[in-house]
């Protein structure tokens, strides 16, 4: 999770109120910086995510909502008319052509559930697999599904049966 207050610098006062802004994908952290530079405070919630790179899996910090941050500052105050030409930032979301408020209870939420959700993307339900440590090495299978956070089944021919397997998440790889 990134926040960027800048309570020091921008009075926070009863006006102000959370929006969304739409900026540039992969450019979250940039825009929020500018932002800043500004006296603008902004969020953006981040995700672990397991990828496979290079045969290895890794854990990403990404964006949870790529292309968006929040700003906090009052709707009447000249910040908010400096958003939209923040280098990075398009503009704010709209609804009925007005910037679209977001809830202090959700940006809460997002505060604190951050660190808790890692999603692993690198392997998917039907995906054939390779098992590479344990009694099971070299053995290919198909991912079938999660078991729990930490295994998987596997569905693997044994002597011409198809059985189903149980084995922990960072003995498997996906077969590219």
């Amino acid at each position: 999770m990134v926040l960027i207050m800048m309570k020091n610098i921008q009075n926070d006062n009863q006006n102000n109120q959370w929006f969304l802004v739409r900026c540039k994908t992969k450019h979250e952290r940039r825009a929020s910086l500018n932002l800043a530079n500004q006296s603008i405070a902004s969020y953006y919630p981040l995700i672990d995510v397991v990828k496979v790179r290079r045969g290895k899996k890794q854990v990403v910090r990404e964006a949870l909502f790529p292309g968006y941050i929040f700003v906090y500052l009052d709707p009447s105050s000249v910040l908010a008319s400096k958003v939209k030409n923040t280098l990075g930032v398009y503009d704010y979301v709209r609804f009925a052509g007005k910037p679209q408020v977001v809830s202090d209870i959700l940006i809460a939420d997002l505060e604190q559930r951050n660190g808790q959700v890692v999603l692993d993307e690198s392997v998917q339900a039907g995906t054939e697999v390779l098992v590479c440590d344990g009694i099971y090495t070299n053995t290919k299978g198909i991912f079938l599904e999660p078991d729990g956070d930490k295994r998987s089944i596997l569905l693997v021919n044994i002597l011409n049966k198809s059985t189903k397997l149980t084995v922990d998440n960072e003995i498997i790889f996906p077969i590219v």
